[in-house]
């Protein structure tokens, strides 16, 4: 797909969604990247979301009273409630073969670098603008098997 129309979907889908979730305010959207197979999702997590799942979590593991366990699932869409906002595949396993021919360092880090630009310019639109967002949002990109605190501090929004 093109820049112009992976923004024109986000574009429709997240009106679409933000449509149905009108009483709704997020505090994070993330594009949960699968750079290996070229595709993303499209993810918001409410606090009211992230505190149910927080609790679920404290109750099941005593680890996650510690600070990084806190964060880190607080910024792992894989986690959230709202994983299906969008999916953007940005090529067919054909056209993932023919443009990289296995060399899945070089693909990871070019659709990495797509999603980033596309999340720059979905930011600039309005219905970006017209997402309800928390005092302290952030938007951000991360790959599949990425570190929430690194891809947080890759992208400068931790």
């Amino acid at each position: 797909m093109t820049k112009d129309e992976v923004l024109a979907l986000l574009i429709h889908d997240m009106e679409k969604f933000l449509h149905t979730h009108s009483d709704l305010q997020f505090y994070a959207l993330a594009f949960d990247c699968n750079a290996e197979y070229a595709n993303f999702l499209v993810c918001m997590n409410t606090i009211e979301e992230f505190e149910k799942t927080l609790q679920w979590y404290q109750k099941k593991y005593e680890t996650y009273d510690q600070e990084e366990n806190i964060l880190d699932l607080r910024y792992n869409p894989g986690d959230w409630e709202y994983t299906d906002i969008s999916q953007v595949d940005v090529f067919q396993e054909e056209e993932l073969a023919a443009k990289y021919q296995d060399d899945i360092d070089k693909q990871c880090e070019e659709i990495m670098d797509f999603c980033e630009d596309i999340l720059r310019d979905f930011k600039k639109t309005d219905v970006f603008e017209k997402i309800p967002k928390t005092s302290d949002f952030i938007a951000f990109c991360i790959d599949h098997d990425e570190d929430v605190k690194e891809a947080l501090e890759r992208q400068n929004v931790i």
